[in-house]
């Protein structure tokens, strides 16, 4: 995309209500980031329809205009369209703004998310065991049964102490101390006596209910094995404690004394109020799920399908979790959570693949197919959201529509899921296996998916229309040809034909894009990819080429391969923050590198403990001149090892 720099930089200004609201500007590898003397003056319809300008984002006190690759050329232009302060710079200060409920999702989904990888995983194990039970192949009586069993049900039942880990790195905590009074809600011991079946101590009554006691105050019974709500509760309290033991402990006393207070302080709390709290508000939850279901199942769950897509265009689809959980471990299925984002995941296909095979543009077509077999097959949902139907707006009613009657059919036919598997699609059929009859989920959970899949195909291919020559002129004025730099996306035919595969340009834990907990990145605004979680503080070159960007911050290094790929490596989330601390660059923009240069080094330890994620996006950010951009890996990788996989 050839911009026009000071022009785009004169519309930005312009947009954002004019050089003197802008209090700063920086910039990352992708985003221009601003602070503003006052948000309500940025227009981002305005901004957003810039060309140049991928999307718009307001995160943290900061504007964030995503470019691309090209925002350190830009910024050169705009940094000289006025006195924006650099990083020194500051806005007034404020309170946090936006809705206290979307804030409030959004901590909570921050804190799950993490947590996706080990439920997933031993979800599917049960799912195993199921299909090994029911068709006969395993005894349940048998040890490799009991064992496997075991793998497939410890993270549930211990995750109260995964989540008291998450929410403390997500608060700046101790995750140690916040560990320890999850375990120690979970010890067999304590659950013993709340379960009444500890030898030599008979339980009391309080309030009606079973109880027993901690420094002689009552502690009412309760189940925290499974459980989601009661360490939410604590989180509050917890950091509250932390601190404050921190504050009263001399310093050389601290190492035992601010533990034992924080301890002594947080357990009475928790078993005495919190956790019974939280316990009451579980089984509410269940409570409400039964009575939705058992009222008028095929109406909720039709609604909740319908709706998902919305729900998860803010980000609360991951917070829903603890309801999912709530119904898992209350009554041994989820009829809602689940089943909703089956129906409405299939239905973002449909309507992707139905606007493909209507519309005449080429590059749609293939975007279209490709964001189609993703969300059907994998669950992938976002490419087919953002870049077909939302943008194309009929699209998104056909699968609206189709999630709808689909979820109507589940609810109807009772379809449940009984564990958690992959990020529900046609492949997680197999979690609806369970039940007195077995099979029947699988099959009109079959049923439902063919009938999503089939309506929003056919209402997206009646009601698509390709967008006037108008709008995409104006979108992208006159693009002239493109003489020299577009030779290497000439390459966009070659690709048709030949498989390219991307080596890892990092030591570390493979995880799907979509999982990256930042937005731009993962709704592959900025390219396709994966993330990788580095485990050693290195970025090796993945290819032969030339390096197109660095950042004077070091957390990210672009490469313009000799095959015509283009890739970003982004070091964290939100490093550019750390203005180069912790980072070691060993390239300059224009240097020729070989597969396995060294390009950066990071301290993995020390960005951690400034409160920085590590999550590292690994990016083709020239995808949209390719078939497919697909991972050619996943869990552990190692640097050089096989990552991506281009067509």
């Amino acid at each position: 995309m050839a911009l026009d720099y000071v022009e785009t930089s004169k519309k930005i200004i312009e947009g954002v209500g004019g050089a003197s609201n802008i209090a700063s500007a920086t910039h990352c590898m992708t985003r221009l980031r601003l602070v503003l003397v006052d948000e309500s003056k940025a227009d981002d319809k305005k901004v957003g329809k810039i060309k140049g300008v991928k999307s718009v984002i307001r995160q943290g006190g900061q504007y964030q205009v995503v470019i691309g690759n090209e925002v350190s050329n830009l910024f050169k232009e705009f940094k000289a369209m006025g006195n924006f302060g650099g990083e020194g710079a500051k806005a007034p200060a404020k309170k946090p703004t936006g809705n206290p409920i979307q804030r409030l999702f959004g901590f909570i989904s921050g804190c799950m998310t993490p947590l996706l990888p080990g439920m997933l995983g031993t979800g599917m194990i049960k799912v195993l065991l199921t299909i090994l039970t029911t068709a006969g192949v395993m005894s349940t009586t048998g040890p490799t049964y009991t064992l496997l069993y075991s793998l497939g049900d410890c993270f549930i039942f211990f995750l109260p102490i995964y989540l008291a880990y998450t929410t403390a790195k997500k608060m700046d905590g101790n995750p140690i101390l916040w560990m320890t009074i999850a375990c120690a809600m979970v010890y067999p011991n304590a659950l013993s006596l709340l379960a009444g079946t500890y030898e030599g101590i008979e339980l009391g009554t309080f309030m009606g209910m079973s109880a027993t006691s901690l420094f002689g105050i009552p502690v009412i019974c309760a189940t925290y094995s499974s459980s989601v709500i009661p360490i939410l509760l604590m989180v509050p309290v917890m950091k509250f404690m932390e601190n404050f033991a921190d504050k009263v402990s001399p310093n050389v006393l601290k190492a035992f004394l601010k533990p034992m207070i924080f301890m002594l302080v947080c357990f009475p709390v928790a078993m005495w109020v919190l956790g019974p709290l939280g316990f009451v508000i579980g089984q509410g939850l269940s409570w409400i799920i039964n009575l939705m279901y058992g009222a008028v199942p095929w109406l909720t769950i039709g609604i909740l399908s319908a709706i998902m897509p919305f729900v998860i265009m803010t980000g609360m689809h991951y917070a829903l979790t603890p309801l999912a959980m709530a119904g898992l471990t209350g009554v041994g299925y989820d009829a809602l959570v689940i089943i909703g984002m089956f129906c409405s995941n299939i239905a973002q296909g449909g309507a992707s693949l139905g606007a493909a095979l209507k519309t005449k543009d080429s590059d749609l077509r293939s975007e279209g197919i490709a964001c189609g077999i993703s969300a059907t097959v994998a669950g992938v949902t976002e490419p087919a959201m953002y870049g077909v139907n939302l943008r194309y707006k009929k699209p998104m009613i056909a699968a609206v529509i189709g999630a709808g009657t689909a979820g109507l059919i589940c609810g109807l036919f009772h379809v449940v899921a009984y564990t958690l598997g992959g990020s529900p699609s046609f492949f997680t059929i197999i979690t609806f296996i369970g039940g007195d009859n077995p099979m029947s989920g699988v099959i009109w959970g079959t049923i439902a998916g063919v009938l999503s899949l089939a309506i929003s195909f056919v209402l997206s291919f009646i009601m698509f229309k390709d967008a006037p020559k108008e709008e995409e002129e104006e979108e992208a004025p006159a693009a002239p040809a493109a003489p020299a730099p577009a030779a290497p996306a000439s390459a966009g035919t070659k690709p048709l034909v030949e498989k390219m595969i991307v080596s890892s340009p990092l030591t570390g834990e493979v995880v799907p894009l979509k999982d990256v907990p930042d937005e731009v990145f993962s709704s592959g605004t900025l390219g396709e990819g994966v993330g990788v979680i580095p485990t050693v503080g290195k970025v090796i070159a993945p290819c032969d080429g030339e390096i197109s960007a660095t950042m004077d911050t070091k957390h990210a290094v672009g490469i313009s391969a000799s095959n015509g790929l283009e890739f970003l490596i982004h070091v964290g989330l939100n490093t550019v923050e750390l203005g180069g601390k912790h980072f070691t660059c060993n390239v300059s923009e224009g240097d020729k590198v070989k597969k396995g240069d060294v390009l950066l080094e990071f301290d993995i330890d020390a960005i951690k403990a400034a409160g920085y994620q590590m999550h590292t996006p690994v990016l083709v950010t020239n995808a949209e001149d390719y078939v497919s951009v697909l991972a050619a890996a996943s869990g552990k990788v190692k640097a050089g090892d096989d990552l991506i996989s281009v067509v």
